[in-house]
Order: C-alpha cells, then sequence, then structure tokens
C-alpha cells in the first residue's frame, strides 16, 4: 500500500485486511500475548542509544506532535495547504483526517487500555519531557497516536504527490519513510512498544482511507 495505491476503495479486499488485522492486533495487546517479545525488542531499541542518535529521534518525533497546535509541523503544513486556493481542497480533508485520526486513536486508547514503558529518556544537555507531547501523559501506551497521525498524513500527502519526482524518485513512495521513522522513533525514546506503533499505523491508515473517500479525495 504505498504510493498510488495507498488510498484504496472501501470495499476492497485491502482495506477489509486493514481492518481484521487491526482488529486481530488489538485483541492480541488486550490479551498480553505480545507483552514479551514487545518488551525484547523496546529493550534492544532503548539499549543501542547514543547521544547523538537520541538528539535526532527527539527532532523527528516531534514533528507528529499536534500540542501546541501554533507549532505542529503536521498541522502547519495543513493549513498552508488550506491558505493556497489551489490546495484548499487538500488542506481542509487533511485537518480534518489528522484530528479525527487523534481522536480516533484516544478512543481506541480508552478501550484498550495498556499501561506505558517504565522507562525515563534523558538526554545530556537537553531539556526534553515526553510527556509533553501527549495529549494526556497517561494515556494507554496502544495505540500510538504519533505513528497513525503518520500514517495518515503520509497516506494524503503520498497521494497527493504520486506523480512527482525528484531526481527519477517517486516523491509519494518516498514519503513512506516517515511513518517508519516516527515509529522507531517513538520506541526509541521510549514512549511505546513495538506493537503500539504498528497498531497506530493501521488505524491511521484505515481512518485516513475512510475519510479520503468520504471526501473524495481520489477524485483530485
Amino acid at each position: 500500500m504505498l504510493g498510488r495505491t495507498a488510498l484504496v476503495p472501501l470495499r476492497s479486499t485491502r482495506f477489509l485486511s486493514l481492518l481484521i488485522t487491526f482488529v486481530i492486533v488489538s485483541v492480541l495487546v488486550a490479551s498480553g500475548i505480545t507483552d514479551d517479545l514487545d518488551t525484547s525488542i523496546f529493550d534492544a531499541v532503548t539499549g543501542s542509544r547514543s547521544h547523538t542518535m537520541d538528539l535526532i529521534m527527539v527532532g523527528i518525533t516531534t514533528t507528529a506532535d499536534i500540542f501546541p497546535v501554533y507549532f505542529s509541523p503536521l498541522l502547519i503544513i495543513a493549513f498552508i495547504l488550506l491558505v493556497r486556493r489551489r490546495s484548499r481542497r487538500v488542506g481542509a480533508i487533511l485537518i480534518l483526517i489528522i484530528l479525527v485520526t487523534t481522536l480516533a486513536s484516544l478512543q481506541v486508547k480508552s478501550i484498550v487500555y495498556r499501561d506505558r514503558p517504565s522507562y525515563e529518556f534523558n538526554v545530556e544537555g537537553l531539556e526534553y519531557n515526553v510527556e509533553l507531547d501527549a495529549i494526556t501523559p497517561k494515556s494507554s501506551s496502544y495505540p500510538s497516536g504519533h505513528a497513525a497521525r503518520s500514517a495518515a498524513f503520509a497516506l494524503v500527502m503520498s497521494y497527493i504527490l504520486r506523480d512527482r519526482r525528484i531526481s527519477g524518485v517517486n516523491i509519494g513512495m518516498l514519503l513512506w519513510l516517515y511513518p517508519l521513522l516516527i515509529s522507531f522513533s517513538r520506541v526509541y525514546i521510549g514512549e511505546h512498544y513495538p506493537i503500539d506503533v504498528l497498531g497506530g499505523t493501521l488505524l491511521g491508515l484505515i481512518v485516513s482511507n475512510f475519510m479520503a473517500r468520504i471526501f473524495r479525495l481520489h477524485e483530485l
């Protein structure tokens, strides 16, 4: 589901597969079956830190923050698109998708509650509080709202830029590196387990596909 094919019909096998996979992953998390594997991968990622990577990961993860609103990169990009006449519809759709995806992740968090990792992320010489990038610091770890938003953002933007190329590289395809980096950064800074970001990514794709079809993004 990359580039041109990221936006799929709601009655397609691919969209149904997203829904089923998300439900299965959510049930596994709720049952605790994934805890041991999640913890092993989490320990491996957080155990391989370096100061340079710390700074890079903090920079990456904050790009998917939505608070404060006036400093949210995703919303800033959406508002820039909104004020431009040629991209006004895309901007409006993107803002709605980001907000609905955030609300959807909060709703799932209230249904599938999971404690966040017991891990303190400190970076020498940098005052960064991971709790400041969460809407509710004590909220469930599953699913990751950052992963959900970044996947939703990537779907919309990769579709709009599906035919654009830089030095022969398809920009739409390249944009899918963004949710991957966000997902890794969330585990790296100790805010989420691996399956939290997987669930968030799936949720983001589901919500963005649904909203994009409702507002006819595929007709642009």
